[in-house]
């Protein structure tokens, strides 16, 4: 079901950083062997490299051998691994082994439907944050090391934040609290994930067509993690309740260190003087740090507000009009082909209001809640549900691996859109509860939908992920892959908190008491709106998204500016 999605959030090398400018910092390739010294891990030991290919040793059983190999010779290893803890483990398992709790510690605290999307609107902005962070770690290298030292950072203060969570006391950890916790835990997912992304986004530029493989490699284990984090989940949550899981996954989530400290992510450590031409290289990019600012200062501001003023209203006035601004600027400052792109993606994901809250309370609400309601068990809504999207999105993943890696964006994002937008009338039906007049139960109803949903879900995600790493140039792949997905996922905030206020509007206000029948009256109403708008974005296609296949470079080589040729310099005359 549209309602239902799980949110998906998404570059590559093992190389250390070395900016596109040449002149200034210098050729990997030029590094004698008598430098590789300077590649040192954080524990100042060399990685060892092994002479059999691990990972197809590892896989062979599963028949999946030859595709590992070649992901290893294209990739390396460490890569591999890194991606594997970074995107499988954490951005797998723990977010999805704790995301299914959120919505029921919300509940515990009474948050109406509409609030609650504001919260999590504002839980997830560390997404949105991407930008900043990307910055910081090109500019700011700590102990001469651009990454390491940051996703060590955020760790510490994401454990910590996990921790309090699963140990502190309902009545003793207030809402402002626990909003404020799962900030940091989200800033910890994100800052690893844009940190690991930065990697295979490069990589995937230098060998374009492997791309889709790497892609694959990293969402098939990513949805294989969520797959057993679901399975668990509901069962685990049903006997111990929505706080423990945070306790559970205090391990997994500190994991990540491991490899970092070996060096798997292969930083080479700069120089001072290297680190003062890569931030010079960086900053000359002017347009760019104004808009990871301008990321910055939103974020900041959509957090502020949504944890200190619990008015719907004046959230979405605040999500719109940083919309506004965010869209302008980009638009503006960045070139026309990486623009319009950006442009199609945010619009796309801000307008795809979110039900999310009071759909939450309409599943799971008890008989003395809502009488007419489906009563959706904590085991069937949190693990059977999940258990079978996981399933499905591994099946989409699979086919579209098989069938579409090598469509054009604009096929791709069509058929996809347009299928989950003739899907999303049985969502409609569902809060009609027109099933239940014709006879047909909720759970085999919920499930049948659900299915084909996450396989198409899939099919519009993946594209978008390839066209964002494609559009990164040499020198800069985390900043920009940053800022375009940082973009991206500031959309998903505006959409949760426009949908807040649409529910607001529709008099659809549920919070877990009793008797609360007419508080989904107009469910329906919401479900269609958002359904049926990000489908009018795909009359943008023709002229926001490259005629190109997925395997196509988007950019030319040599292509370091990611300003050239943009409304402002040309209005300028630059």
């Amino acid at each position: 079901m549209a309602s239902m999605k799980r949110n998906s959030k998404a570059s590559s090398a093992s190389e250390p950083y070395i900016s596109d400018n040449q002149d200034i910092i210098g050729k990997e390739t030029n590094l004698e062997e008598g430098d590789e010294d300077e590649e040192l891990p954080l524990l100042d030991r060399k990685v060892s490299k092994a002479n059999v290919p691990v990972t197809s040793t590892m896989w062979n059983g599963f028949g999946l051998g030859p595709f590992m190999q070649r992901l290893e010779a294209n990739f390396g290893f460490e890569l591999l691994v890194m991606l594997f803890a970074s995107q499988h483990l954490m951005k797998g398992f723990v977010n999805d082994f704790t995301a299914p709790c959120i919505s029921y510690l919300y509940g515990a605290y009474k948050v109406p439907g509409p609030q609650m999307q504001v919260y999590k609107g504002v839980t997830h902005l560390p997404w949105a944050m991407k930008p900043i962070i990307g910055l910081l770690s090109d500019i700011m290298p700590i102990g001469g090391y651009n990454k390491g030292p940051y996703i060590l950072l955020v760790s510490v203060m994401g454990v910590a934040a996990t921790a309090a969570i699963g140990v502190i006391p309902t009545p003793q950890l207030s809402i402002t609290s626990l909003v404020i916790c799962l900030f940091l835990i989200q800033l910890q997912l994100s800052t690893t994930d844009l940190l690991t992304e930065a990697k295979y986004a490069e990589k995937m530029q230098a060998k374009p067509k492997e791309g889709p493989s790497l892609m694959t490699f990293v969402w098939f284990g990513l949805q294989v993690g969520g797959l057993c984090a679901t399975v668990l989940i509901g069962p685990f949550m049903t006997r111990y309740g929505p706080k423990m899981p945070f306790l559970a996954v205090i391990v997994p989530s500190s994991i990540i260190i491991v490899p970092i400290l070996k060096g798997y992510l292969q930083e080479r450590r700069l120089t001072v003087e290297e680190a003062r031409a890569a931030r010079q290289f960086i900053l000359r990019q002017k347009e760019a740090c104004i808009l990871c600012v301008l990321m910055l200062v939103s974020t900041l501001t959509l957090s502020f507000i949504g944890t200190r003023f619990a008015d719907v209203r004046l959230n979405f006035i605040a999500s719109i009009s940083v919309a506004v601004l965010v869209l302008a600027a980009f638009s503006v400052l960045l070139r026309p082909e990486i623009a319009k792109v950006n442009a199609f993606f945010l619009v796309q994901t801000s307008v795809g209001f979110s039900v999310g809250g009071a759909s939450f309370y309409f599943y799971t609400d008890t008989p003395e809640q809502y009488p007419e309601g489906p009563h959706f068990s904590m085991v069937f809504f949190t693990t059977v549900l999940g258990v079978a999207g996981a399933i499905c999105s591994l099946i989409g993943i699979y086919t579209y691996q098989r069938y579409a890696s090598d469509w054009s964006y604009r096929r791709l994002l069509l058929v996809s859109n347009i299928a989950l937008c003739i899907l999303s009338i049985t969502d409609v039906v569902f809060f009609l509860r027109l099933n239940v007049r014709v006879g047909l139960p909720d759970h085999a109803f919920i499930l049948g939908s659900s299915v084909f949903s996450s396989i198409l879900s899939q099919w519009q995600w993946m594209p978008g992920v390839v066209i964002l790493s494609q559009l990164c140039p040499k020198g800069m792949e985390a900043t920009m892959y940053a800022l375009l997905a940082g973009c991206h996922n500031l959309g998903g905030t505006i959409a949760s908190t426009s949908g807040a206020w649409a529910l607001e509007v529709l008099g659809v206000n549920p919070s877990g008491a009793k008797m609360e029948s007419e508080q989904f009256k107009n469910l329906w109403v919401g479900s269609a709106i958002s359904s049926v708008l990000p489908a009018l974005t795909l009359f943008l296609l023709p002229w926001f998204i490259p005629d190109k296949k997925q395997t196509d470079k988007l950019m030319q080589e040599g292509d370091m500016s990611i300003t050239e040729g943009s409304l402002w310099r040309r209005w300028t005359g630059r």
